[in-house]
């Protein structure tokens, strides 16, 4: 019962002075509990900047050991005393052939933030951070910020990421309990998110499903801290380690923390085998199925109740020349419209929409998807290879004015310079991640645009024209293709019709790792190269 009231948020309230006894009180106290906040130990002084880069010709390998390589790119375009740090803890893929080990590993970044939060606060209120993830083939670490007291960072954190310590049980399973729930909730994805997941564990060799990653979470005699504990030993004592430095630390620097970093995870700088005496086993890469003839997986929509449908049509074209890359990127653009006009606009199929170019693995592929309740997968798929058939007619009728404005947008997207440390590393990182090293790569392309617009034959439609019907035909009229038919409730029977696949082989409706291999016993695999040409 206030005797004022508050006229914006409609409550009463009272105002009295406070008693000077109890402000006297107050002011004269003492103890921890009422301390002022820690002096900030963790702000940057040293704010010159390096002159040094690396040049136009990529990053500069400064450290190869047997286990350890150190590649620098030093300022850049950049100017600010901040730097990148990334890191990549590289294992062969037969680390995670085991099911276990896979739910360990997409569980050891969970961990290691957990127990890092409160330990690194300081360092990230002064203007560093860290981040760490699980790959298939590797742990990626990368550090950023200010570079004065970036090492102290990598101090706090490399070793953790090694091995968490006795006192991580509790962050371990919290990291199981969220990876539980993560699992068990379809709903967070959407239809087509899952048709994603199930073309993933049927494309990629050594793929798990959700199902079966939930049910091998679910069992602690074999998900537990001292399996866990196990796995990174067997993981470090294989581990080689990459290392790129961008921004303000200078080569010299630059060298002494890539030792820095392989000292605090373990690996000894002279050494070419592992703790046992054996050879280290060379880094192995994910690859891509090349299907003899198209597949197709039909599964149910994992959402309960969810009416909507999800279809995926993937066209293979296999491993790309530097040219073939900027056909395939022109082609992404010319594809996008028509295929949301002809399947979205016209015939109402979904909100969801696309037709689009996507690189897999050392691949790239053509692409339609589509999420809708309209109809059912199997004839969205006639549809779309409708509406691919149009495109060919398309492609090959595109006029000179047309494709020289396509290639003057590809030129700008190419020579546009980048503006934070991030894009910089960027355009090398994941390069060096695959073992690619075709740093020139961005110069070479705008080399290959230079000659087409010199050059009125290679300026034609027919590299273009040629190039998609490498991918949704296939050389020799043999196609690669692979369908993904996610039906909604009430979207039709999961069991394939006579007439809608163009395959003789069965289709896939199991999606888990023992029957995806029985399936695709014995089938080829792209290798994983990059073709720097």
């Amino acid at each position: 019962q206030g005797t004022s009231r508050e006229p914006y948020y409609d409550f009463n309230y009272s105002e009295t002075a406070i008693d000077p006894t109890l402000i006297s009180k107050l002011e004269g106290a003492t103890g921890f509990g009422l301390a002022p906040p820690p002096v900030l130990s963790y702000v940057p002084t040293k704010l010159d900047l390096i002159s040094e880069s690396a040049g136009e010709d990529g990053p500069e390998r400064l450290v190869q050991e047997p286990r350890t390589e150190g590649w620098w790119l030093g300022r850049g375009g950049v100017k600010l005393p901040k730097a990148i740090v990334n890191v990549k803890v590289g294992f062969p893929r037969s680390m995670l052939e085991n099911i276990e080990d896979s739910v360990l590993a997409a569980m050891h970044a969970r961990v290691v933030h957990s127990l890092l939060e409160q330990p690194a606060d300081a360092l990230q209120m002064c203007g560093l951070s860290f981040s760490v993830s699980s790959q298939n083939d590797g742990f990626g670490v990368t550090f950023s910020g200010f570079d004065e007291h970036m090492a102290k960072l990598m101090e706090m954190v490399l070793p953790r990421v090694k091995t968490p310590g006795p006192d991580s049980a509790d962050a371990f399973e919290q990291a199981r309990r969220q990876l539980l729930l993560d699992l068990a909730d379809t709903t967070k994805l959407q239809p087509y998110q899952h048709a994603m997941e199930a073309f993933e564990v049927v494309t990629i060799k050594g793929r798990f499903a959700r199902a079966e990653l939930l049910e091998a979470a679910k069992d602690t005699s074999k998900v537990n801290p001292e399996a866990y504990q196990k796995f990174l030993t067997q993981v470090f004592d294989q581990a080689q380690v990459k290392v790129l430095v961008t921004g303000n630390i200078d080569r010299a620097r630059s060298k002494e923390l890539t030792g820095t970093i392989a000292t605090f995870l373990g690996i000894q700088a002279d050494a070419g085998s592992n703790s046992s005496g054996a050879n280290l086993i060379e880094e192995v890469h994910l690859t891509v199925v090349k299907p003899e003839e198209p597949i197709e997986i039909r599964i149910p929509n994992p959402i309960p109740g969810d009416p909507n449908s999800a279809t995926l049509v993937t066209y293979q074209f296999g491993v790309p020349t530097i040219a073939d890359r900027l056909h395939l990127a022109m082609l992404g653009e010319i594809m996008d419209r028509p295929v949301f006009e002809a399947l979205r606009t016209e015939r109402q199929l979904g909100y969801v929409v696309f037709g689009y170019v996507a690189p897999h693995s050392s691949i790239v592929e053509v692409r339609v998807l589509v999420q809708g309740f309209r109809e059912g997968p199997d004839v969205v798929e006639s549809l779309v290879e409708d509406v691919v058939k149009n495109l060919t007619s398309r492609i090959e009728g595109l006029s000179a004015t047309e494709l020289a404005g396509r290639r003057h947008t590809l030129r700008t997207q190419l020579e546009k310079a980048p503006v934070t440390l991030g894009q910089v590393a960027g355009q090398y990182w994941g390069q060096l991640w695959n073992n690619e090293h075709c740093f020139k790569k961005k110069a070479m392309q705008l080399a290959v645009l230079d000659a087409a617009d010199k050059n009125p034959e290679t300026a034609s439609a027919a590299p273009l024209l040629e190039a998609w019907k490498r991918a949704v035909q296939g050389e020799g009229g043999h196609r690669r293709k692979v369908v993904v038919k996610l039906f909604g409730a009430g979207g039709g029977s999961v069991a394939p019709a006579p007439a809608a696949t163009n395959s003789s082989a069965p289709a896939i409706t199991l999606i888990d790792s023992n029957s995806v291999q029985a399936r695709l016993k014995g089938a080829e695999y792209w290798p994983h190269e990059f073709l720097c040409e």
